[in-house]
């Protein structure tokens, strides 16, 4: 079983994200430089905290093309595609994660004792999909948005994988400094190329918020847990922040309960929990990308 810790971080880090809609947004700088920045702030002070120490090898750009691929990529494309493919169809499809991980540490598993996994992932997937009905844009580019948003599915689950191996015997502080560095590199040039720097003192200063603090405090979190927590149990708070953030929503909105909508509710828990509490042999532990 996972450790106190692992379980309170993990809880912590879904709290965060399910009532981050309740949090003012800061309003100012463009979303792909704000996010650039409060990267590179943790990665300056990780750095410092590391006193420089961070592997720069071959491993060294593993991780950081991992992190990029966790981290940069889903806001990048998510930021490009936001016209053509709704908020709710972006979330139900990043449903799609604790699959993509399941198959891709079945792959490597000899044992295959993974892929009892599988099905705990697709009915959490089922009751997201029917809480959250697709909607997609019949043009020509809003089906390249959805691709690339599938893409980027695939993306995270892969680079989910690649970074619990690669972090192993890392220190924090290294694993944030390559981490961060290298996603503030990304979205700032990602921001670039959309031509939507800002450098105002005035436009720059939304950075100091409490939006921002908590968005800190969930990067680091999750930058421990992807080191410390099962690929594939990590993968189901893709379920638990959806499923935390319809509690939140019926409780203070209280809306007519429907059949479909208690339905959902259920499938999206079962999902998520046989993906938290089924027990996995020793087995699973060893992860191959091979």
């Amino acid at each position: 079983m996972m450790r106190r810790a692992v379980w309170i971080a993990f809880a912590a880090v879904c709290v965060l994200s399910a009532t981050s809609w309740i949090v003012p947004r800061s309003e100012g700088l463009p979303a792909l430089e704000l996010q650039g920045i409060r990267y590179g702030v943790i990665g300056v002070f990780a750095f410092l905290e590391a006193r420089g120490r961070v592997r720069l090898g071959s491993v060294g750009l593993r991780v950081a093309a991992a992190g990029v691929g966790f981290f940069g990529v889903p806001m990048a494309v998510g930021e490009w595609a936001r016209f053509g493919v709704p908020e709710i169809s972006r979330s139900a499809l990043f449903a799609m994660v604790p699959v993509v991980v399941v198959m891709v540490v079945a792959a490597g598993d000899e044992e295959r004792g993974v892929r009892r996994f599988l099905v705990p992932a697709l009915v959490g997937l089922g009751g997201l999909l029917l809480l959250l009905p697709l909607q997609f844009s019949g043009s020509v580019r809003g089906r390249l948005m959805q691709a690339a948003v599938c893409l980027a599915v695939v993306v995270v689950g892969l680079s989910s994988v690649w970074l619990y191996r690669l972090l192993r015997g890392w220190t924090l502080a290294e694993a944030l400094a390559v981490v961060c560095l290298s996603n503030a590199v990304f979205l700032l040039v990602c921001s670039a190329v959309r031509s939507e720097l800002v450098w105002q003192w005035s436009e720059l200063a939304s950075v100091v918020s409490l939006s921002s603090l908590v968005d800190l405090a969930e990067v680091v979190l999750l930058v421990w847990l992807l080191r410390e927590m099962m690929p594939v149990r990590f993968a189901s708070r893709y379920l638990v922040i959806p499923l935390l953030t319809l509690f939140e929503g019926y409780g203070l909105m209280r809306p007519e309960l429907k059949v479909r909508v208690i339905s959902g509710m259920v499938l999206l828990a079962a999902g998520a929990g046989m993906l938290l509490f089924l027990k996995a042999s020793e087995e699973e532990t060893v992860l191959s990308l091979r």
